[in-house]
């Protein structure tokens, strides 16, 4: 047996103890657990998203965080990341379970989204900067010149991108937020509709429609087509899941 000594602090010789350095050394420690924490959440999203964990599935942090090889710790606060999004309900005394929408849930997530992305559309073409602008631009030619369905991750991400710039152009922190908040918890379905025929093409002229509004600084015009895209992607995706009501 080992014995017992008081604990000591080994310090190297490049070590700074002042507190300075010790504030550092703590921010470097939460910079590393933050970043555990997005790995894990960004993990477990995309599994989602793509089907790996299918609707209905239980998401039991032991063995999540086996599987994965972190603590329960971060797996925990990925969790609570995902049910504020919408991907994950927390069922009392089961745990917690990949969500599974409705239609109903589904156009109702978009009819927010739809109201949500016309209010920045609109503010956005009196508060947009030159730079952001140019952005948007050029997201809309990159996404106009590739083609349909060969690389879904890629087109998910450009047209976050292109969403994400107009949600900071309104320069609405409380309503940007929202929008983010909603574009997430509509992207397991966002992936369908991308893949449904026609769609990425309607799309992309729907995003043109948007830019050219907010270049043009009509309000009217931004708010409208940014609503209507929203809703266009909401008709397609119900339909494709056998819904033929009126949105």
């Amino acid at each position: 047996m080992v014995p017992w000594a008081p604990e000591t602090t080994a310090l190297t010789p490049d070590t700074d103890a002042s507190p300075s350095g010790t504030a550092a050394a703590s921010e470097s420690i939460r910079h590393v657990y933050r970043s555990m924490q997005d790995i894990v959440f960004e993990t477990l999203r995309d599994e989602i998203l793509s089907g790996k964990l299918p609707p209905a599935s239980s998401l039991n942090t032991l063995s999540l965080s086996t599987r994965l090889g972190v603590s329960r710790t971060p797996i925990r606060e990925a969790l609570n990341r995902l049910i504020s999004i919408g991907l994950v309900e927390n069922i009392p005394y089961r745990g917690c379970f990949v969500r599974k929408l409705s239609v109903d849930q589904v156009i109702e997530v978009y009819y927010v989204r739809a109201a949500l992305a016309g209010v920045c559309a609109r503010l956005a073409t009196r508060r947009i900067t030159d730079a952001q602008k140019k952005k948007l631009a050029a997201l809309c030619e990159k996404m106009e010149k590739d083609k349909p369905g060969e690389d879904l991750k890629a087109m998910l991400k450009q047209n976050f991108e292109f969403h994400n710039i107009i949600f900071k152009a309104a320069h609405a922190p409380s309503i940007e937020a929202l929008a983010v908040q909603y574009y997430h918890q509509s992207e397991q379905f966002r992936a369908l509709s991308l893949e449904l025929p026609g769609r990425f093409e309607e799309a992309c002229r729907e995003h043109r429609l948007i830019l050219n509004a907010i270049l043009a600084r009509d309000a009217e015009q931004a708010e409208t087509t940014s609503r209507e895209h929203q809703l266009n992607t909401a008709r397609r995706i119900a339909r494709s899941l056998g819904y033929d009501g009126e949105i």
